[in-house]
């Protein structure tokens, strides 16, 4: 048995406007119909996209310091919010009409990554990485923060967050800092989960929960672009760890065909991709900087990417094969 292939054909491709990578996010429409979201390091345009048709559903280029992460977050009406970290903080939209909500900008801190997640009743936050070491809590439909993670003496900046969730449990946040730790905390009341994980021996740059039904996994990245899997409950390693032998810009996740896929991309524009339970990797060939990924309900999973030119090429992706 051969190592599998993910076989996938474009179905869209389109110009950003600039001429250098940007950064995306997927997304659903009310309709059901799947939008991408853009923005750039310098805060200077967030845009979102029909994919269909190539063309801008909406564009805000009133600017922003900087842009250093961006996440989506379904509310219970239907709508849904996007938030960008910012040097300052976070700003808000309302992702599908593109209005911003300047009464929900949040100004008190450097903000270097963010992700969504959902209370155990069903309400939806964003959390953040804070420069100065905590985790943040917000509520995602008002925007009012909800808290902090404790301080902590010997805590670095926080550079990366992500949010497990799993049948039974009120979920995980895991963050990670720039001595390479990996701190969890209670996405409730932000109290600490267990001891810090000595995870990696350079800063941790991203993290991402798996799509793995019934385990509590996450994957961490590194600067030298070492990827490993963890139990978030126990903090436990799970498998091997993976060298890209690149810098890694981005990681996504979808399920395509019910096999939970981990994708990733960086420095040498390679898009490569693993199974996320077994950590057997998948043959795939695409070539970017930068990665998003989003299941649909079919079964397929659309993954979109950027070049350094700022081209945006979309692909979608049947159930795996053996190659």
């Amino acid at each position: 048995m051969g190592v599998r292939q993910l076989m996938g054909q474009e179905i869209a491709r389109f110009s950003s406007g600039f001429g250098h990578v940007v950064r995306s996010v997927l997304g659903v429409g009310q309709d059901g119909q799947p939008l991408l979201f853009t923005s750039v390091p310098n805060g200077s345009d967030v845009s979102c996209w029909d994919i269909r048709t190539g063309g801008r559903v909406w564009c805000d280029n009133e600017g922003m310091s900087g842009c250093n992460d961006r996440a989506l977050m379904r509310l219970p009406d239907g709508g849904l919010r996007l938030a960008c970290a910012t040097e300052d903080g976070v700003e808000w939209w309302d992702a599908l009409t593109g209005r911003r909500r300047p009464e929900m900008t949040w100004e008190e801190q450097t903000i270097w990554a963010l992700t969504g997640g959902v209370l155990p009743d069903g309400h939806p936050i964003l959390l953040g990485a804070g420069h100065n070491g905590k985790m943040y809590r917000w509520d995602a439909v008002s925007g009012d923060l909800l808290g902090t993670s404790p301080s902590h003496a010997d805590r670095g900046s926080m550079m990366a967050v992500g949010f497990v969730s799993f049948p039974g449990h009120a979920g995980v946040v895991v963050s990670g800092d720039d001595d390479g730790r990996i701190w969890r905390w209670n996405p409730v009341n932000g109290d600490q989960m267990g001891e810090p994980i000595e995870g990696h021996g350079c800063q941790v740059d991203i993290i991402r929960g798996l799509p793995v039904p019934g385990k509590p996994l996450f994957v961490s990245s590194d600067q030298e672009g070492v990827l490993k899997r963890w139990n978030a409950v126990t903090g436990a390693p799970i498998g091997s760890a993976v060298e890209t032998g690149s810098d890694v810009f981005s990681l996504a996740t979808a399920s395509v065909g019910g096999v939970p896929v981990l994708f990733a991309a960086g420095a040498d524009e390679t898009v490569r991709a693993w199974d996320a339970n077994t950590g057997e990797p998948i043959d795939l060939r695409l070539r970017s900087a930068v990665v998003s990924a989003l299941t649909q309900p079919d079964g397929t999973a659309l993954v979109a990417t950027s070049t350094p030119q700022g081209e945006i090429a979309v692909h979608t992706y049947s159930p795996l094969t053996r190659g």
